[in-house]
């Protein structure tokens, strides 16, 4: 029987990687779930935002509209009453009408346009206080659990440094089936973990439990799902009694 120590070393490092890739995946989402109601406020300001944008350009022609049309009444109001034509004068009166009617409804909707943009600056200002609060405590929990998701993806990468060593450490049955296995599934090596596969989850025969338990220096081959099984006794703690 061969040193199936590399064997057991390689089964450990694709454990472990993969529990951390896991425990990466788990923090990710702690992490998208922290910031729903911040994301959701900054999607809130961008969209009043937005509308206060529109408003404002509006209101630009608007302004524009009601500048000329000022100017015209201005205008009219100096020559209408020194038209002595009668009919020049009826339509220079018309018009001037028209003017001060246009020019109030052009005031109307500025008054509209300032109040609703009044009312967006102050929602906009609450908005404002609300993200800041949401931020600090979107950091206060997100920052920790970032900070084990980086800590995991830095164990991740040196584990990953010796995983190659590793494969080219076993025996070269085990490799060219390891190296074969990895391409259609991951951890071709796993643990005996409650009488159970550790890859498929699957309970596996008592027998070959006891063969392995019996000698782990051994390796077998799941039934289920054909990876490579091997046991790890486990380590005995010390005792403290004097």
């Amino acid at each position: 029987m061969p040193d199936i120590q590399p064997l057991l070393e390689l089964a450990v490092s694709d454990r472990d990687i993969t529990l951390l890739k896991n425990a990466c995946v788990k923090l990710d989402t702690m992490i998208k779930s922290c910031r729903e109601e911040l994301d959701q406020r900054l999607q809130e300001k961008d969209t009043k935002m937005e509308e206060l944008q529109q408003i404002e350009e509006a209101r630009k022609e608007i302004q524009l509209k009601f500048d000329l049309q000022d100017q015209l009444i201005g205008k009219l109001e100096t020559q209408v009453p020194n038209i002595r034509n009668q009919k020049e004068y009826v339509a220079s009166k018309k018009q001037l009408e028209e003017a001060r009617k246009g020019r109030g409804q052009s005031e109307e909707m500025l008054l509209e346009m300032d109040i609703k943009m009044e009312e967006l600056n102050t929602i906009l200002e609450n908005l404002e206080t609300v993200i800041k609060d949401l931020e600090s405590s979107y950091h206060d929990v997100a920052d920790p659990l970032i900070e084990n998701k980086e800590e995991n993806q830095a164990k991740i990468v040196q584990i990953s440094t010796n995983h190659s060593d590793l494969v080219d450490s076993l025996p070269k049955m085990i490799k060219r089936f390891y190296d074969k296995c990895t391409v259609k599934m991951h951890q071709p090596i796993c643990f005996i973990v409650d009488k159970s596969c550790s890859g498929c989850n699957m309970l596996v025969q008592p027998q070959l439990v006891n063969e392995l338990m019996v000698n782990p220096n051994s390796y077998k081959t799941c039934p289920h799902c054909s990876r490579i099984l091997v046991y790890q006794p486990p380590v005995e703690e010390e005792s403290g009694a004097a």
